[in-house]
């Protein structure tokens, strides 16, 4: 039976989930290498910048555009363990979709920066193009 002291349990173990989720926001998890530019209601605009030897610790990114300003070598390190190297060019930029928890560490010589337009739409989009089962 279903009873209010279950319910107290279940709200507060989806409390803490909510929290711990949202503790991985770029901006919770990194607020010493990440600065909001922008934020509104349809986009929230941040800078990365990470000197060589710094990492950022585990956090998610929202789906949207990127563009690099200061070229650098990155090691991404996603919460599975895989690892990839991203040697980020001067002016590289395109569209990433959402990234789950990982960390992000400069391996290269000199700092290196990147900006990114986060879509806040962008989840509910891609939700409705999903095609739909009979």
């Amino acid at each position: 039976m279903f009873t209010i002291r279950n319910s107290a349990a279940c709200l507060s173990l989806l409390v803490a989930c909510a929290a711990s989720a949202s503790a991985q926001d770029v901006m919770r998890a990194a607020p010493d290498h990440y600065k909001v530019r922008v934020d509104n209601g349809d986009v929230r605009v941040v800078e990365n910048t990470l000197a060589p030897g710094e990492k950022d610790a585990m956090h998610t990114h929202a789906a949207g555009w990127y563009y690099v300003t200061r070229p650098g070598k990155m090691k991404v390190v996603h919460a599975d363990g895989k690892s990839e190297i991203w040697d980020a060019k001067e002016g590289e930029a395109g569209w990433m979709d959402a990234e789950g928890p990982h960390t992000s560490e400069n391996i290269g010589a000199a700092p290196m920066s990147f900006i990114l337009v986060e879509v806040k739409s962008a989840a509910a989009h891609a939700a409705s193009a999903k095609p739909k089962t009979p």
